[in-house]
């Protein structure tokens, strides 16, 4: 079921995925006031935790503090070192590796060898710059911009996603990247649609069938049944109730925009993170999860894990057999002359673009050809929320 019963125009033209000028205001307009993923809950289970991440060149540090997760900015206020190169780790406090400077949970500085070297201290004690953070199911989600709205004000509709299972009963998998030569919106638009299912992943997806969508001012919503071979059927009927009694094999994807994806099929929750790292290139992170049993056994532990291995190959496939895809889409965007359009089953990709457009509305000289022949970028204003 789709909301639109026509095909829809491309609202972005193709010098807005390699245009430097779009990229900032992209990165100013959608980025800076987002809610981004930095890591899950089980990297920072135990007081100590630490992990360290960069963010569009901003480097993290998020810690466990006593069982509340804070994240600082990685560097130290003393003379600017990074407080910690390591991407993970436990510590029994938060110290500067240069100088030994402490830091509590508030950002504030503990103990510093040789304070009294250090007086009168101009303004008081230095304190590390402190960010944003929230964890929701097995999510750690960080802003960068104190002024941005609540997480749940941005993404009301994530919460009852997020919140289905508790954070203990999400097993993280795996998790890794890959680096792609194109720009982060061609990763989106391919993700929020299937009409590209049958040539792309021919033997690894099939087709999707029942289709139903939902178009949201910030995010949209994609539900439908998928086609498998009859041995995974017969196991995930098998298993779903183990662990998951009155759960669903229905896919179901949320894309909290502009760049955040949940997608949860069975007992696996994926989640995907498109990072922007210039114009013509991004990164995509990817978590996978598998629940585990309400109250585990050995056997069920041993099956949380062989299943989750299995989705792993079956998401690195998927993804691999994307990825082929994206840089020829990039030179193809890089000359391409036409308008574009876009399919029904395709809306999803017409409301992101849409999102797009309104957040970053402005003129835009284009390549005399482009976009109808136009000199600006232009789009459909309407709204479909």
């Amino acid at each position: 079921m789709t909301v639109h019963d026509t095909r829809l125009p491309h609202v972005l033209p193709p010098q807005s995925y390699w245009c430097n000028e779009q990229y900032e205001r992209e990165i100013s307009s959608l980025f800076a006031p987002a809610w981004n993923m930095v890591g899950t809950w089980q990297q920072l289970a135990h007081d100590g935790d630490f992990i360290t991440r960069d963010l569009r060149g901003t480097p993290l540090l998020i810690r466990n503090f006593q069982g509340r997760i804070h994240t600082f900015l990685n560097v130290c206020p003393h003379r600017h070192c990074l407080l910690t190169h390591e991407p993970c780790g436990n510590s029994a406090e938060l110290i500067c590796q240069y100088h030994g400077w402490q830091f509590k949970q508030t950002g504030q500085t503990g103990r510093i060898p040789d304070a009294q070297s250090f007086r009168p201290m101009p303004d008081g004690p230095e304190c590390l710059k402190k960010f944003r953070t929230v964890v929701r199911g097995p999510l750690v989600l960080v802003s960068l911009d104190n002024d941005a709205d609540e997480f749940c004000d941005q993404h009301q509709l994530a919460a009852p996603w997020l919140d289905e299972m508790p954070a203990q009963r999400w097993r993280l998998a795996d998790h890794w990247s890959y680096n792609i030569n194109a720009n982060w919106k061609v990763v989106v638009e391919n993700t929020v649609e299937s009409y590209h299912v049958s040539a792309v992943h021919p033997t690894t997806l099939i087709r999707f069938d029942d289709e139903e969508h939902e178009i949201h001012a910030n995010a949209g919503i994609m539900r439908a049944s998928i086609s498998a071979p009859a041995w995974y059927r017969r196991v995930s009927n098998w298993l779903l109730p183990q662990f998951d009694p009155g759960g669903s094999h229905r896919y179901r994807l949320y894309h909290a925009f502009p760049n955040l994806f949940l997608i949860r099929i069975d007992t696996m929750l994926q989640v995907m993170a498109v990072e922007p790292l210039s114009s013509e290139t991004c990164r995509l992170d990817v978590w996978v999860f598998t629940l585990r049993a309400e109250r585990e056994t050995l056997f069920s532990r041993l099956l949380t894990s062989a299943w989750g291995r299995l989705k792993c190959r079956s998401v690195r496939k998927i993804l691999s057999e994307d990825g082929a895809v994206y840089p020829d889409l990039q030179r193809g965007l890089r000359r391409s002359p036409f308008q574009g359009t876009i399919s029904t089953r395709e809306e999803l990709v017409y409301s992101f673009q849409d999102y797009v457009y309104r957040h970053t509305a402005q003129t835009i000289s284009l390549p005399t050809g482009i976009h109808g022949g136009g000199d600006s970028l232009s789009g459909p204003r309407n709204r479909t929320d």
